[in-house]
C-alpha cells in the first residue's frame, strides 16, 4: 500500500512534524510551492519553496511533487521563480534530484 500526503493550500506549521511522526513516512507528497508573495498576506496559506521542502522533511516524504505554481500569475513573485527556488534549495540540502519532481504541465510520472 502506498501512502500519499496532499498539502493543499497551507502555510508552514510545526504540526507537520507530528503528522510525520504519527502517520509517516509518506511515499509521495504533493506540496504547493507558489503564490507566496507578499509574505504578510500569503504566509498563513501559501508556502515558499524552502518551506515546502521543510514540510517534506517533517512528514518524512520519500518523493516530492511540486503543485500550485505556474498556472496563473496571481501574486508578486515571478511566475517562473517557485521551481527555480525549489531546485536551488533541494540542491543546497543535498536531496536526491530523482525524488524532487517539478512536472511540466500535463506531464505524468509513474512511481
Amino acid at each position: 500500500m502506498k501512502r500519499i500526503f496532499f498539502a493543499g493550500d497551507t502555510g508552514y506549521y510545526p504540526v507537520f512534524k507530528e503528522i510525520g511522526n504519527r502517520l509517516g513516512p509518506f511515499d509521495l507528497a504533493a506540496i504547493p510551492i507558489g503564490a507566496y508573495l507578499p509574505r504578510a498576506v500569503m504566509k498563513m496559506t501559501h508556502l515558499m519553496p524552502e518551506e515546502a521542502l521543510q514540510l517534506f522533511a517533517d512528514i518524512q516524504g520519500q518523493r516530492f511533487v511540486a503543485i500550485h505554481w505556474g498556472t496563473f500569475d496571481l501574486t508578486e513573485e515571478p511566475i517562473e521563480e517557485p521551481p527555480q527556488r525549489l531546485e536551488a534549495e533541494a540542491k543546497r540540502l543535498g536531496l536526491d534530484r530523482s525524488k524532487v519532481w517539478v512536472l511540466k504541465h500535463g506531464e505524468t510520472r509513474r512511481w
